[in-house]
């Protein structure tokens, strides 16, 4: 099970670098109604529209896999339910309101975390 959370750590943090890079100029953390960004579809947001949060949610698990215990598995899953909120009622109305239409054909297009509709 060790091996098993190290591999998904890892890939997590491959995943939120992706993610990082792909994005370039228009990386923020949070959200500011002040810094102009352009929205981002390529790379690995052709198949994610949150890979920088899959990637927290794969760290979160990999940790949890290779030393769990109950403590650690609550803080794990606290962690994805707050990273999942943060998403869905902050970051995809931001995201609505700042790029409108654009946002929503996206949205139509690639899942939230993982896969094209």
């Amino acid at each position: 099970m060790r091996l098993v959370g190290a591999a998904a750590r890892a890939a997590g943090a491959a995943v939120f670098v992706v993610s990082v890079l792909t994005m370039q100029d228009s990386w923020r953390a949070g959200v500011s109604k002040r810094e102009e960004t352009a929205l981002v579809t390529n790379g690995i947001y052709q198949i994610s529209r949150n890979p920088a949060f899959l990637g927290f949610d794969l760290v979160h698990i990999g940790i949890g896999l290779m030393f769990f215990n109950w403590g650690l598995f609550a803080a794990v899953l606290f962690a994805g339910v707050m990273l999942h909120l943060q998403i869905v009622y902050v970051e995809e109305a931001f995201l609505t309101e700042a790029f409108g239409q654009e946002y929503l054909e996206y949205k139509k297009k690639v899942c939230r975390y993982l896969g094209r509709k």
